[in-house]
């Protein structure tokens, strides 16, 4: 400080400011290591504020000391302030200095790995493209190796079911040369009828030889003449053997005919066993065509089918290719009939395998058929799924189109699969859920709850509720009460009613707000108000008021005070806080506290404090201290207010009661600022002796003068006797 104004201030001359004084006191207390006493500092200030009542602040004399004193105190400040920045910039200008060097060390260390990465990420790009290079020769000589490992299958499977006869064929023989029958004459004979027969000799031929041994030996036969009779014979056979019980014969040669013969002659043979009515050889036929056929094949037959007039035949055909053959085979396929004769027919056989298949296989195929410019046969599959498919299927289908980026292709499914069965929808909801798609679930809800009819949309909260789907359920009721008509909400509440035993609207009403956000439930609230269900709304106030946390309340109270004012009013809540249990006082009021509604809380803790017993209000009290940790110290900040209405408007008796009853309960501390506050009030003298004779008569009461005077005697005599 400046040395003319600490002058002054010692020889008197200059009025002494209290906080300089102070700030001495501080000084003493360091300097002697204990405080200095109060009756000292109240002896100093006495004689302070004498000395400014001994001034005429009046004169200019004394306005320009106070103005002194004020701008010495401005640099005072300012100087300390300026050392503090000299120190702040000394230590900066230290830390600077340090960084720079540190800076500089770092960025010689990292232009040196600069260099050394550099020429590591040189030689690392070269081996990548090395590396990819040869990765794309291996991925051409793959897919010619699949493409073989398909035709060989193929040969294979041919090969194979041709070794089977061959097999069944000897075994048949060695049992002919058991039984004494020359194997060589009946070969003959077979091969006579092979070139010469007709069809009604071969049936009759066949059909000896269907039981016993020779079974195999007839199929050889059915097999070799359809290999190389004209189209109409083999017709004719087939349908003879068919007529006559022999389908195992003329199955059996089915597939060995597909391979040999030209694709031609199976399509001319398939027409003449539809236009014969044949149906079942011709569906064999087919299917074993599919089998074995590569895509240019089974191309060439759809073709020459559809040219034929045997829509349904090509139909059938494209639709096992669908169902049974491998992704790239179908693309083959459908990329060789890309032409718009076969466009209504692909769609429609794309379709038709859509519940036989996988649901991962069929994704595949779809997410291919997008990828391969078949955008209408994608279409056309995807939306057949959705139609049909389980929910945890389609689900698994829109996860596919999505991880492919085919967002478009996924929120198609994703409509078409709404417009099912809220059964559906509720098996949706979980297998969205199930897979984290948690957003994709909340939007089958809420399209549910703008497009469907009121008894559905109660349909579809029973389901949730029995599926376990509580929140879902709740956040789906509370969506509805909150924008529908108050005519959908009163049709959702009686069919809620009628629908399930065991639950009822009332229930599910006050389990929604239970779990749906304080916002939601104020929303809630007022919407059940507007349509004059007050009972549920009175459950939705009871339940966010009273079974939810501190934090959740008040906003639910401060929404509801916004949207509706006149429900929540100060003479509303002070008669219901007049007949409520102390603990819902105490939510109510903590809540009302939390969201600054001062006026609401105080009506309450007035109807608390003012109209109940004393032992109501240290219940409160005592509920209140309970809290103080749980919450912030909002509990206690409550207390005070309700104990300063409790000052305010009780009378002596009802306060002197009161301390009784906080003693009793242990809320001692209460009791002591209760008592301190109505000593200042009524007098010290008053109080104690009142609290004294309560000690002995249990009986609340304020004594008069002359029983002041008697219990003041007793509490004399008593204290001589305790001193003795």
């Amino acid at each position: 400080m400046d040395p003319g104004t600490v002058s002054r201030y010692l020889n008197g001359s200059r009025r002494t400011p209290w906080p300089f004084v102070n700030t001495l006191l501080s000084d003493v207390t360091e300097h002697c290591g204990s405080p200095v006493t109060a009756d000292a500092i109240a002896g100093l200030r006495r004689l302070h504020d004498a000395v400014s009542a001994a001034r005429h602040p009046g004169t200019d004399l004394q306005r320009l000391q106070d103005r002194f004193h004020a701008q010495d105190e401005v640099v005072r400040q300012l100087r300390l302030r300026e050392r503090a920045l000299l120190e702040a910039i000394d230590d900066r200008q230290q830390q600077l200095a340090r960084r720079s060097v540190g800076q500089s060390e770092l960025q010689a260390e990292l232009d040196e790995q600069r260099h050394t990465y550099a020429t590591a990420l040189e030689m690392w790009q070269e081996r990548c493209g090395t590396l990819m290079r040869a990765s794309s020769t291996l991925q051409d000589e793959v897919t010619d190796l699949r493409r073989q490992l398909a035709d060989t299958r193929v040969e294979l499977r041919t090969a194979e079911k041709r070794c089977h006869l061959l097999e069944d064929q000897l075994d048949a023989a060695e049992e002919l040369l058991n039984e004494g029958i020359s194997g060589a004459s009946l070969m003959e004979v077979l091969e006579a009828a092979d070139r010469t027969a007709s069809v009604p000799e071969l049936v009759q031929l066949v059909g000896g030889l269907a039981t016993g041994p020779r079974g195999a030996i007839a199929s050889e036969l059915v097999t070799s003449v359809s290999r190389c009779r004209p189209v109409a014979e083999v017709q004719a056979l087939l349908g003879a053997l068919y007529g006559a019980g022999l389908h195992k014969h003329a199955e059996a040669a089915l597939p060995a005919m597909v391979a040999m013969r030209p694709v031609g002659d199976t399509a001319d043979l398939t027409g003449e066993l539809l236009s014969a009515g044949l149906q079942e050889p011709a569906a064999a036929l087919l299917q074993a065509s599919v089998e074995l056929h590569n895509p240019e094949g089974l191309a060439e037959l759809a073709t020459i089918l559809h040219r034929l007039g045997h829509h349904d035949a090509v139909l059938v055909l494209l639709s096992a290719v669908v169902a049974y053959r491998d992704v790239p085979v179908i693309l083959a396929v459908f990329g060789l009939l890309a032409v718009p004769a076969f466009d209504d027919t692909l769609v429609r056989a794309v379709a038709c395998p859509a519940q036989d298949r996988p649901c991962g296989e069929l994704a595949e195929l779809v997410i291919a058929l997008h990828t391969s410019s078949f955008g209408s046969l994608a279409d056309a599959l995807q939306s057949a799924m959705a139609r049909s498919r389980v929910a945890t299927d389609v689900a698994e289908l829109i996860g596919a189109l999505c991880r492919a980026e085919l967002f478009t292709a996924a929120a198609a499914v994703f409509s078409q699969t709404q417009q099912r069965t809220t059964g559906h929808l509720v098996s949706l909801v979980s297998a969205l859920h199930t897979a984290d798609m948690h957003d994709a679930a909340s939007n089958v809800l809420s399209h549910a709850l703008h497009t469907r009819p009121a008894p559905e949309l109660a349909q579809l909260i029973i389901d949730l509720n029995v599926a376990g789907r509580h929140k879902d359920a709740s956040d789906a009721l509370s969506s509805c009460v909150r924008e529908r008509t108050q005519d959908d909400t009163h049709l959702l509440m009686h069919y809620l009613n009628q629908m399930h035993p065991g639950m009822d609207s009332l229930a599910l009403v006050t389990e929604a707000a239970t779990l749906c956000s304080p916002e939601h439930a104020a929303d809630m609230l007022v919407a059940l108000l507007d349509g004059d269900l007050h009972d549920h709304a009175s459950a939705v106030y009871t339940c966010t008021t009273q079974d939810r946390p501190t934090g959740h309340a008040s906003a639910g109270l401060l929404r509801l005070h916004t949207a509706r004012p006149n429900y929540l009013t100060p003479s509303g809540l002070a008669a219901q806080a007049s007949t409520d249990s102390a603990s819902s006082v105490v939510n109510l009021s903590l809540a009302l506290h939390a969201a600054h509604l001062s006026t609401h809380l105080d009506a309450v803790l007035e109807a608390a404090s003012s109209e109940q017993p004393p032992t109501h209000v240290a219940v409160l009290l005592k509920n209140f201290q309970r809290l103080h940790n749980s919450s912030s110290g909002q509990s206690t900040r409550v207390a005070a207010r309700l104990l300063n209405h409790v000052v305010r408007s009780q009378p002596l008796d009802y306060h002197l009661a009161l301390i009784d009853v906080l003693n009793r309960t242990s809320l001692n501390e209460i009791a002591d600022q209760l008592e301190d506050r109505i000593c200042s009030i009524w007098g010290t003298r008053l109080v104690k002796l009142s609290l004294y004779a309560l000690q002995f008569t249990g009986k609340a009461v304020v004594l008069k003068p002359t029983q002041q005077l008697l219990w003041a005697a007793f509490r004399t005599i008593d204290r001589l006797i305790s001193g003795v």
